[in-house]
């Protein structure tokens, strides 16, 4: 059973706010692995940024892509 809490969408109301890679891996609830091969088949966004080797994606990417594979599945 997966005890992991979602973040509270709430928090991800400011489309322009950045988020890195372990947050968005709670938000997908995907692990790391998933996340990389997703992006490197064209699955899901790659990176707004990239500082320091962090990778980070704009929320508004994200969410247009949950958006558009939510209507796909259903």
């Amino acid at each position: 059973m997966n005890d992991h809490k979602l973040p509270d969408i709430a928090l991800y109301i400011d489309k322009a706010r950045l988020i890195k890679k372990p947050e968005l891996q709670r938000l997908l609830n995907v692990s790391r692995s998933t996340l990389g091969r997703w992006i490197k088949s064209g699955e899901f966004p790659p990176p707004a940024k990239v500082i320091n080797g962090r990778s980070l994606w704009h929320f508004q990417d994200v969410n247009r892509w949950m958006m558009e594979r939510a209507s796909r599945a259903g």
